[in-house]
């Protein structure tokens, strides 16, 4: 039988993931500005995505495409 606790860290992600909107797109190098403000990531992705694309990024690689309409909400805990 395993911990209930270590089951559910086992669900978290392993690298956290920021929400960016594409600055620059040279597939399959992209530049992208992190919302919250902590600058400029360079990314890699074999998808291809838009400039002005708002996506997830983790790990220096863009995960999905990001909902870009409504309010982003930064919680600590």
């Amino acid at each position: 039988m395993s911990n209930a606790l270590q089951r559910l860290i086992g669900l978290l992600p392993k690298a956290p993931e920021f929400i960016g909107t594409i600055t620059s797109e040279d597939h399959p190098n992209y530049k992208v500005l992190v919302i919250d403000g902590s600058g400029l990531v360079m990314c890699t992705s074999t998808t291809r995505y838009n400039l002005g694309a708002t996506v997830f990024i983790g790990d220096a690689e863009i995960k999905r495409l990001a909902p870009s309409s409504g309010e982003i909400i930064q919680i600590e805990v």
